[in-house]
């Protein structure tokens, strides 16, 4: 949904070592995250994910906003205290423009229409009784990301273009 200057926001690194993805991410008010991300502040919560996240913008010295994707989802977790998870994420949009996340939600769908995006997280193996109801509807592991259809279906197409332009 559209947030507002004091809405809750993650400003989050995340990446992929040996199949397991890791997060690190900060809690905090939209505007402040925002400000943060720009280069206009320096992050009011002192820790050491947001020194690792300054590392990163220094690293990588001209990031800036470049697409908006949106989703809504829906999250079952496990009862029984494991991290066994699941998430569907549906109507998922992403732009290249209006990057503000006070911003109407709004994009170019990257799935077809109905389409419905199932993850599955664990730290171990899938629970026995999931890996029976996987294999009865024959759903079977596959890698998909959000950002990366995000790409393919948007600003790979217009960077093409662009080459041909100037070719």
């Amino acid at each position: 949904s559209q947030a507002r200057p004091d809405s809750t926001v993650f400003v989050e690194l995340k990446k992929k070592y040996k199949k397991i993805v890791y997060k690190r991410r900060i809690p905090l008010p939209e505007k402040e995250a925002m400000e943060w991300v720009s280069g206009e502040r320096h992050c009011s919560h002192d820790s050491q994910i947001s020194e690792e996240i300054d590392y990163f913008f220094q690293y990588y010295q001209d990031l800036h906003p470049a697409v908006f994707l949106s989703y809504e989802r829906e999250a079952y977790y496990s009862k029984d205290h494991s991290d066994f998870r699941v998430t569907f994420d549906e109507k998922i949009l992403c732009r290249q423009e209006d990057l503000s996340l006070e911003s109407e939600v709004y994009g170019t769908p990257i799935l077809p229409e109905g389409s419905v995006l199932m993850e599955i997280k664990c730290s171990g193996g899938i629970p026995l009784w999931m890996v029976h109801v996987l294999s009865q509807e024959h759903i079977y592991k596959t890698s998909f990301s959000k950002y990366g259809t995000a790409y393919q279906t948007m600003i790979y197409p217009k960077l093409k273009q662009e080459v041909r332009l100037h070719a």
